[in-house]
C-alpha cells in the first residue's frame, strides 16, 4: 500500500501514532524517502525479525537499483559493518568479533559500571541536578573511549565531532557534516596509529592484533570499525540514558521506587529493560536493499529498491507478546549489540 501519513515529515508528537498504523493492513507500506527515491516500509514484530535476519536483505549501498546515496562518507568511514554485506561483511566481523568475546563481557560491564558512579558520585547533594550534562552526556565517550582505548585528553573532541552528524544541517553541501567527517577520520586515524606504537587492553588493541590465518584489518576496516563504535555509542547512548530516567523518574516514579528497594536484585534491571523498549530512540534500522524480489505479507518488493524497517512498531506491537525487544536491533549488522545493552 502506499503510506498516507509519511514517517520522515512527522512531528515529534505523531511519531508514536506514525509507527503504530505501519503496523496496519498489510505492514508494508511504499512511499518516498525526501530526496524522492521510493521506500518500503515494513511494520510489525514478526516482518520487522524476520526481514532483521533474512540473508537476502543487503547493507551494501551497491545493492542499490535506485541509486541510493546515504551520507557521502569519506570511504575509511563508509566501510563499516553496517554498510557492508556478503563476504566482506562476514570477514571483517569474522576478525572484529574478538574484541566482544564473552571473556570481556565481565570487563566491559565493570567499565561503564564505574564510569557511572563516578559521574553520580560528582553531582551535587543537594539542589538542582541538571542530568544531561552531569550524567547522559559524558557517560558515554567515558565508556566508549576507555573500551577503544581512545586518548582521555581527546575524548571531548570526539564527542564534539560526533555530534553534528545525528544534527539537521540545512546547508546546501552539509558543511557541518563534512567538516565533522573530517574531524572524525584524522582522531580516528590517530588513535589507530598510537596504538600500533603502544597496544592495551583495549578493543582498538585487539582489533589491529586479530589474525585469521595470514589476513588480518586493513587500516581503512579498523578506521570504520572505530567510527561505528563511536558513532553509535556516543549520541544514541547519550539520549536513550536520557529518556530512560526521564520515563523512570517522571512516569514511573512508583515502580521504580519499588524496583530499587526490592529485595530482588534482578527487578531494577528488569524496569530499566521495560523502559528501554517503550522509549528507544532509534525508530527505524538502517535501510536494506533486497537481492532478489521478496514478498513481505503478500506485497512484492523489487530487487534493490529501498527497504526501512520499523523498530518501534516492532517494539510496541501486541503480537510481540514476550519475546525479545528490538531496542539493539537483530542479526548479523550488530555486532555492537551486547556491548550497547
Amino acid at each position: 500500500m502506499t503510506s498516507s501519513l509519511c514517517p520522515f515529515a512527522a512531528g515529534t508528537h505523531a511519531v508514536g501514532r506514525i509507527h503504530d498504523r505501519l503496523r496496519q493492513d498489510t505492514g508494508v507500506h511504499r512511499d518516498e524517502l525526501p530526496d524522492g527515491s521510493p521506500v518500503w516500509i515494513i511494520g510489525g514484530y514478526d516482518a520487522v525479525t524476520n526481514l532483521l535476519a533474512d540473508h537476502r536483505m543487503s547493507a551494501a549501498k551497491s545493492d542499490s537499483t535506485t541509486n541510493f546515496r546515504g551520507q557521502n562518507l569519506p570511504r575509511a568511514l563508509d566501510m563499516n559493518l553496517l554498510n557492508i554485506d556478503g563476504e566482506q561483511h562476514r570477514r571483517v566481523r569474522r576478525l572484529a568479533t574478538t574484541a566482544f568475546a564473552p571473556e570481556h563481557h565481565a570487563a566491559h560491564k565493570r567499565v561503564a559500571g564505574d564510569a557511572a558512579k563516578r559521574l553520580i558520585a560528582g553531582l551535587p547533594a543537594s539542589g538542582e541536578l541538571d542530568l544531561m550534562s552531569g550524567l547522559c552526556e559524558p557517560l558515554p565517550p567515558r565508556v566508549i573511549g576507555t573500551l577503544l582505548g581512545l586518548p582521555v585528553d581527546k575524548l571531548d573532541r570526539f564527542q564534539t565531532a560526533a555530534r553534528p552528524m545525528f544534527a539537521i544541517d540545512p546547508s546546501e553541501e552539509g558543511y557541518a557534516i563534512q567538516g565533522a567527517l573530517g574531524a572524525m577520520l584524522m582522531l580516528v586515524a590517530g588513535a589507530i596509529n598510537e596504538k600500533r606504537q603502544h597496544p592495551g587492553d583495549d578493543m582498538l588493541s585487539r582489533w589491529i592484533a586479530a589474525r585469521d590465518g595470514e589476513d588480518c584489518l586493513s587500516e581503512e576496516e579498523l578506521i570504520s570499525l572505530a567510527f561505528a563504535t563511536i558513532i553509535g555509542g556516543f549520541e544514541n547512548v547519550t539520549a536513550l540514558t536520557a529518556l530512560v530516567i526521564d520515563e523512570a523518574v517522571r512516569f514511573r516514579s512508583t515502580e521504580t521506587r519499588l524496583a530499587v528497594d526490592s529485595a530482588d536484585s534482578g527487578s531494577l534491571p528488569k524496569l530499566v529493560r521495560e523502559i528501554i523498549s517503550d522509549v528507544a530512540p532509534v525508530n527505524y534500522a538502517l535501510r536494506r536493499f533486497p537481492v532478489e524480489d521478496i514478498a513481505v505479507n503478500g506485497i512484492t518488493i523489487p530487487r534493490g529498491e529501498t527497504v526501512i524497517l520499523s523498530l518501534r512498531s516492532a517494539n510496541t506491537d501486541p503480537a510481540r507478546g514476550a519475546r525479545p525487544d528490538l531496542a539493539f536491533g537483530r542479526g548479523r549488522h550488530f555486532l555492537h549489540r551486547r556491548l550497547a545493552r
